[in-house]
């Protein structure tokens, strides 16, 4: 018969009262307080291998939930607000307000300046998909330039908005952004000059 013997350690700590008595009431029923140590620390290292990776998108939200800066309204009744609302006004706030910079800076927690062209678009794109205000929200290379391309159904007054929202904060960051919109779509073509 093989005897083994496992390497161990001598602790010495203190606890506070309320971890001294979990651990008593873990020793009677583990057996010994080593038991109930070694147990306790295993969970510790298994729920730590599963806590599931955050995506981008919920660590965004996870963001902008702790800065309070964005409420939830039904989709219907922000569509009849986005449709008979002063556009000039509303898209003012926005560039006054630098919303989408915010947002950007939100995330990153560094300013737009900081950033890369491609993180900005990057996180522009987040930003946009997380409203639910777009259907959809794509981008590509082409190499001397970024393409932009978003879908919604909140009507041309919407499109007015945002295209005057985002390419503000292009400008903001120093490129140049054109765009062309439609009821229902914003094309916009951003300089990577």
């Amino acid at each position: 018969m093989e005897v083994v013997f496992l390497k161990t350690h001598r602790i010495s700590t203190t606890i506070s009262q309320k971890h001294w008595e979990l651990l008593k009431e873990h020793s009677e029923i583990f057996e010994t307080q080593q038991k109930a140590l070694e147990l306790a620390l295993e969970s510790l290292e298994n729920s730590s291998k599963q806590s599931p990776v955050l995506t981008l998108e919920e660590k965004y939200w996870m963001r902008i939930k702790r800065a309070k800066s964005a409420v939830i309204i039904e989709k219907n009744a922000f569509k009849f607000l986005i449709e008979t609302t002063d556009v000039e006004l509303l898209s003012e706030i926005f560039s006054r307000d630098k919303t989408i910079e915010y947002t950007i800076e939100l995330y990153f927690q560094k300013p737009l300046e900081e950033c890369s062209l491609k993180e900005v678009i990057d996180r522009l794109v987040i930003n946009l998909k997380i409203t639910n205000w777009f259907d959809t929200v794509d981008y590509t290379d082409t190499g001397g330039d970024y393409k932009l391309i978003m879908t919604h159904f909140f009507g041309f007054n919407f499109s007015k908005i945002i295209r005057t929202s985002i390419e503000n904060m292009f400008k903001t960051y120093g490129v140049k952004a054109d765009s062309i919109v439609s009821v229902k779509t914003i094309f916009m073509r951003i300089s990577k000059n």
